[in-house]
């Protein structure tokens, strides 16, 4: 297996890098957002963490700046359904702090808007992911504040009047949980602060 490979872009596709070491340019499928983050940094020697998806008549390599991205990618086409491109495309569409808390909130419809992901293929990421998907800056803290749903915490009421007026659970969480001193506020005063976060 390819753990990695370290080298220079030479050229930037649609779906992909082609990166050269050694003399060989590999042709490395990548997110777009890795992909814009190379032809940012230029000429200047990067390294891919890559996943080599071999087939009856070929072999793709995938690569990724974050090994973090490299496990989800792993985590996501170990679901029955989500092959390497609709992985890609999830994980294109969302960081994975935002796939995280999407998961770990029951956020399918967030996830759905990834291409070649319909509404019951997002379900299924949510239900078998939940328990091992990595985020690099998720603090323990708001885990807990995402398993504390009992009616009247005040962190969820804010979260469920900002998806009621058309925020996506993962926006609505992401907003919330960027709110200092979050715990000691209450409903009106979250929803407020998270609304100008928006």
């Amino acid at each position: 297996m390819i753990a990695y490979i370290r080298g220079i872009m030479t050229s930037a596709e649609e779906d992909g890098v082609v990166l050269e070491t050694g003399g060989i340019g590999f042709s490395i499928h990548t997110t777009g957002r890795d992909r814009d983050q190379l032809i940012r940094e230029g000429k200047e020697e990067v390294l891919l963490h890559t996943h080599l998806q071999v087939r009856e008549d070929e072999r793709v390599l995938f690569g990724f700046l974050s090994k973090t991205d490299l496990r989800n990618f792993r985590k996501l086409i170990s679901v029955n359904g989500v092959g390497p491109k609709a992985a890609l495309s999830i994980l294109n569409l969302m960081t994975a702090e935002e796939l995280y808390l999407a998961v770990q909130s029951g956020d399918a419809k967030s996830i759905a808007k990834a291409n070649n992901i319909g509404p019951k293929l997002a379900q299924r990421v949510v239900l078998e992911l939940k328990d091992s998907l990595e985020t690099e800056s998720i603090p323990a803290v708001f885990a807990e504040d995402l398993s504390v749903e009992t009616p009247g915490n005040a962190l969820m009421d804010a979260v469920e009047a900002l998806e009621a007026l058309g925020y996506s659970r993962t926006e609505a969480l992401r907003a919330v949980r960027s709110i200092e001193g979050r715990e000691q506020l209450s409903t009106e005063e979250l929803l407020s602060a998270a609304l100008r976060r928006l």
